[in-house]
C-alpha cells in the first residue's frame, strides 16, 4: 500500500474508460463521451487536457483494461457502480460490454493499480463501504487504493451524469494547467465553483435542483437556492479524494 509520502507523477498520461449505453436496469450515460473527450486527448486531437487513450462502450472490456494497466499514470472511469454491502460478488463496476468487474476480483488480484497516480471513479457510490455480519466490506475506491493507486477520486452516493461530467473536466483542467495545483485543491476549487453555479450555466443549475426535487422530496423542501448556492449539494458534495492529496 502506498503511503502519503509517495510522490505523484509530474507528467500525466491517461486512460479514459467509459460506458454510455444502457445495460439492463442501468440507464444510458449520455454525457460520458463528452466527459472522456474533454479529459483525454488522443493522438492528433486538440481537445482534452491529458494525453492518452480512450476506450468507450464495446472497447472497454476487462481484457482491454488488463492490457492497459501499467502504461498509464491516470485512469479515469465513467460508468455505473452497484454496491451491495456484504456481497462482494454482487458489488461491481459495469464494463462497456455489459459485464461486471466485481469487488471480489479486485480484492483477489495482485496490486493491479501499481504506478497509478490517480484513479478517478466517475460513477455512483464508489467510495461507499458497508457492514455484513460484523465484517467491514470495503468499497471499490478503498480497495483500489490498497491495490496500488496513489490517489482515488470516488463518490459517496449516486451522482448525476451531466453535472459529474462538468465537475470532472474542470478538476482535470485545474490540475494540469495551474502550476503547483494539488489534486486535493483542484477538487476543492471545482466543487466550490459548482456550488456557486459558476461556469455551469443557469440551465444546468436549474435542472440540478429540479432533478433532486423529482427524486427526493425531503431534500428539495430543505434546500433553498440563492445567488451564492444555486446548485443542490447532491450534485457537487459526494466527491472525495482517498490517499495522497498532492
Amino acid at each position: 500500500k502506498l503511503g502519503i509520502a509517495s510522490q505523484p507523477v509530474k507528467e500525466w498520461r491517461g486512460l479514459g474508460l467509459g460506458v454510455s449505453q444502457r445495460w439492463g436496469d442501468f440507464p444510458a450515460l449520455t454525457a460520458v463521451p463528452n466527459e472522456l473527450t474533454s479529459i483525454i486527448r488522443q493522438e492528433r486531437e486538440t481537445t482534452g487536457v491529458v494525453p492518452g487513450r480512450r476506450l468507450l462502450d464495446k472497447d472497454f472490456t476487462k481484457d482491454a483494461l488488463d492490457r492497459a494497466l501499467g502504461r498509464y499514470s491516470v485512469i479515469h472511469v465513467a460508468s455505473h457502480f452497484s454496491f451491495q454491502p456484504g456481497a462482494q460478488k454482487s458489488s461491481y463496476l459495469l464494463l462497456g460490454d455489459g459485464s461486471p468487474f466485481t469487488i471480489e476480483a479486485v480484492e483477489n488480484s495482485t496490486p493491479m493499480f501499481t504506478n497509478v497516480d490517480l484513479l478517478a471513479l466517475s460513477a455512483c457510490n464508489t467510495a461507499m463501504s458497508g457492514d455484513s455480519n460484523g465484517r467491514e466490506v470495503e468499497g471499490f475506491g478503498a480497495l483500489a487504493q490498497q491495490h496500488g493507486a496513489l490517489s482515488v477520486l470516488a463518490t459517496l452516493w449516486a451522482v448525476a451524469d451531466e453535472s459529474t461530467a462538468k465537475l470532472m473536466s474542470d478538476f482535470y483542467r485545474r490540475q494540469t494547467t495551474i502550476t503547483g495545483m494539488t489534486k486535493g485543491e483542484a477538487l476543492r476549487q471545482s466543487q466550490l465553483e459548482m456550488m456557486r453555479g459558476e461556469g455551469i450555466g443557469t440551465d444546468l443549475a436549474k435542472r440540478s435542483s429540479r432533478r433532486v426535487g423529482e427524486t427526493n422530496g425531503e431534500a428539495a423542501a430543505t434546500f433553498k437556492p440563492d445567488a451564492k448556492h444555486p446548485v443542490h449539494p447532491y450534485f457537487w458534495a459526494p466527491f472525495i479524494l482517498i490517499g495522497n492529496w498532492k
